[in-house]
């Protein structure tokens, strides 16, 4: 195949990224948005009329615009016969996302990248190898001070900030259920949650959520997830029958403690890497056919956890 025609749907900050890694690695990389001097801002590419009526002509589409359109302009993608790379989330709710993953099946790849980081990778290959027995529980968390995420972007205009526009901590750190999803599967349920917004933030979106999950045979999974922490902290936490296996992105570290002792290993890959890695695999799908990491359906999953997630803090707050 020649150079690779892609076009990338949303100029802001991710698509800039992917059309960026895109063209590094020889893309033929057009932008649109319904911004077209934020289109025309994107370096090296070319900007193009923003209009999903005419996106025939390319051999891969890049939706990287708000969450509150990413159905919209996938379900336009798909019309197409472009293979189509979506940001996380997939859609708002899960209906949405489990008939774009119908609709796309076998077209169809969702960004969550940090399948792609080699410290969750390692943790994962621990877990795999029974380091640690039978895995019993799962912690996951999240939390960064909204306002530092952009740095000379007022963070009250992102879209992170603002319901219209898909925003909410929710949405926005979906890769912790996508990670679950990894972990435990589609087959858990959901015994508790909280949403809420409890900071000084000027913004009309939740910037804390708790949940706590559980499976048929005993397995559970806690999730926490906020705006407010002004140290930037991520993590997972792996409890088995023999060991504990611990990844905290804060102290770059993964630790594997039983009751004989703790093994603790670097982990300071910069996650940019993982972004390039994605960037690699969606132009191995389309010129060579190698399978995505995530596909429509994998994808569904983790926007079924959020469904979930609010349903079970709605009937909280009824009670």
């Amino acid at each position: 195949m020649s150079r690779p025609r892609v076009l990338v749907l949303g100029g802001g900050s991710a698509g800039s990224r992917h059309a960026r890694l895109l063209l590094e690695r020889d893309a033929n990389v057009e932008v649109a948005d319904p911004d077209r001097a934020r289109a025309a801002a994107v370096t090296g590419a070319r900007a193009v009329a923003y209009n999903l009526d005419r996106l025939d002509g390319y051999d891969g589409i890049v939706v990287a615009s708000p969450t509150r359109v990413h159905a919209d302009q996938t379900a336009a993608a798909l019309t197409s016969s472009a293979l189509v790379l979506v940001e996380k989330p997939l859609a708002e709710c899960g209906a949405d996302a489990s008939r774009l993953a119908a609709i796309g099946e076998g077209r169809l790849m969702v960004g969550y990248n940090l399948r792609l980081h080699l410290p969750n990778q390692r943790l994962v290959a621990l877990i795999e190898s029974g380091a640690i027995g039978r895995v019993l529980s799962v912690r996951l968390w999240f939390g960064s001070y909204l306002p530092d995420w952009r740095p000379g972007i007022d963070y009250r205009t992102t879209y992170s900030a603002r319901a219209a526009l898909g925003g909410g901590v929710l949405l926005d750190a979906i890769h912790e259920f996508d990670l679950m999803v990894w972990l435990l599967g589609p087959g858990l349920r959901v015994v508790g949650s909280t949403i809420e917004r409890v900071g000084d933030l000027e913004i009309d979106v939740e910037d804390t959520v708790r949940a706590v999950f559980r499976r048929d045979d005993g397995v559970s999974a806690e999730v926490a997830l906020d705006y407010l922490s002004r140290r930037y902290r991520r993590g997972i936490e792996v409890t088995g029958t023999d060991a504990t296996v611990r990844l905290d992105w804060a102290r770059q570290v993964i630790e594997l403690e039983d009751s004989n002792r703790l093994h603790a290993e670097v982990a300071d890959t910069p996650v940019i890497e993982s972004y390039a890695t994605q960037a690699d695999r969606f132009l191995a799908w389309i010129t060579d056919g190698v399978r995505p990491p995530v596909d429509g359906a994998t994808g569904a999953a983790s926007v079924h956890y959020v469904d979930a997630v609010r349903e079970a803090a709605s009937i909280g707050a009824l009670g």
